[in-house]
C-alpha cells in the first residue's frame, strides 16, 4: 500500500519539482548582472510573474502529492487538511517573494504579521496545545483503529472499557459497549 501511493505521487512530485526549478529560474533573471538592450525596467516584473506561476503552481503540484501520499495513511480527509496547510504555507511564500522581487518594503507587513501571530497565539493556545497533541498520536500512533482501551478517569465517572474507531488531529472516537 504504501509502494503504490509512491507511484501515484510521483507525477505530481516531478510537477512539483520542474516548477520549482522554474521559478528558481525567475529569481535567477532579476539578479542577472547584463541588460537586454533598454528592457531592464521589464526585467523584474517578468521575474516576479515567472517565479508567481512557477511558484503557485509548485507548491500546487506538492500539495497534490501530499495528500496523495497521506490520504493511505491518515484518510483522505486529513490528507486534504494537510493538502490546504501545505498551499496556504506557499502562497504566503511566494506573495512574500514576489513583493521582495518587485522592491517593496514588507517591514510593515512583516511586523503586522507578526503581531497578529502573536495575538491570535496567545487567544487559540488551548486550541494549539490539542493541535500538537493530536499531531504527536497521528505521527507516534500509540493508538491504532479497532484497539480495544481502558479509560480511566476521575471527572467521567470511573472507567471504561472501549474500542478506538478514529483517530484525527483533534480527537480520538471510541465506541463503549453501550454505544
Amino acid at each position: 500500500m504504501e509502494r503504490s501511493s509512491l507511484i501515484e505521487a510521483r507525477p505530481h512530485l516531478r510537477r512539483a519539482v520542474v516548477y520549482g526549478v522554474v521559478a528558481i529560474a525567475g529569481l535567477v533573471l532579476e539578479s542577472l548582472p547584463f541588460g537586454f538592450g533598454g528592457v531592464e525596467e521589464a526585467i523584474p516584473y517578468l521575474s516576479a510573474v515567472i517565479f508567481a506561476l512557477a511558484g503557485i503552481a509548485a507548491f500546487r503540484a506538492a500539495a497534490r502529492a501530499a495528500r496523495t501520499l497521506s490520504s493511505h495513511r491518515v484518510g483522505d480527509t486529513r490528507g486534504t487538511a494537510l493538502a490546504l496547510l501545505i498551499q496556504v504555507i506557499g502562497y504566503f511564500v511566494v506573495l512574500l517573494t514576489v513583493l521582495g522581487l518587485l522592491d517593496q518594503d514588507l517591514s510593515g507587513l512583516l511586523l503586522g504579521g507578526a503581531i497578529t501571530g502573536v495575538v491570535l497565539g496567545i487567544a487559540a493556545q488551548q486550541t494549539l496545545a490539542n493541535f500538537f497533541a493530536g499531531l504527536v498520536l497521528v505521527t507516534v500512533r500509540p493508538l491504532e483503529i479497532g484497539e480495544r482501551v481502558v479509560l480511566r478517569s476521575g471527572p467521567l465517572a470511573g472507567e471504561y472499557e472501549s474500542i478506538v474507531t478514529d483517530l484525527g488531529i483533534f480527537y480520538v472516537n471510541m465506541v463503549t459497549a453501550q454505544g
